[in-house]
This record gives C-alpha cells, sequence and structure tokens, in this order.
C-alpha cells in the first residue's frame, strides 16, 4: 500500500510518499508525478522520511521523472530516505545525478 502527498514550499513542490513504491504501486505514482508535472510542476522534491522500500520499478519511475524535470530545465531532489532506501539510491547512482539530501530544508536550500 502507498499513500502520496503534495505541498508547495515557494518554487518548490515536496512529493511525501507513505508506504512502498513496488511493482504494483509505480503506477500509481508514475500518474501522480506526472500529473505534478504537467501542471507545470518543474521543481519537486521527494520526501522518503515514511517511505518503507523501493523497487528497481520505483527506481525506473524516479529516473523518468528526473528526466522530464531536467527537459523542463528543472530539478529534482530526494531526502530523509531511510538507510536502507538510501543505500538503493545510493548504489543506482540516484544521489549523484539528482541530489540525495538528508533533511527537507537541506534539499529545499538546492534550488
Amino acid at each position: 500500500m502507498l499513500d502520496i502527498e503534495h505541498q508547495e514550499k515557494g518554487n518548490v513542490t515536496v512529493v511525501y510518499f507513505f508506504g512502498k513504491i513496488e511493482t504494483k504501486t509505480s503506477p500509481e505514482v508514475q500518474k501522480y508525478l506526472d500529473r505534478l508535472i504537467d501542471q507545470g510542476i518543474n521543481n519537486i522534491v521527494m520526501s522518503f522520511e515514511e517511505l518503507d522500500f523501493i523497487s528497481s520499478t520505483g527506481l525506473r519511475v524516479i529516473l523518468g521523472t528526473g528526466k522530464k524535470l531536467m527537459g523542463n530545465n528543472g530539478k529534482l531532489t530526494m531526502c530523509n530516505a531511510n538507510i536502507t532506501v538510501k543505500d538503493v539510491l545510493r548504489m543506482s547512482g540516484f544521489d549523484k545525478m539528482f541530489g540525495v539530501f538528508e533533511t527537507e530544508e537541506e534539499a529545499l536550500q538546492s534550488y
């Protein structure tokens, strides 16, 4: 199960994930993020504080979203990942591509 919420914080939208991003929930994540981008949002921080797990399918969604944002002269960052999720992001190279921060405040300051 997965819940998703977002908040506007200046020129950045923070998206909060609660649960797991896996094969079953990845399409829901994709639709949610695509809808934000279609609304003209170009800067997104993904907050993983309440994310328990992310699969390779979820990583593909994040990668695709990051590429779309960069194509729109926008930016994607991530924050608040637990050690397991942080390790997955690091091993996938996402920390180099997008930026993975310890706190939401640090992520927001990077814009």
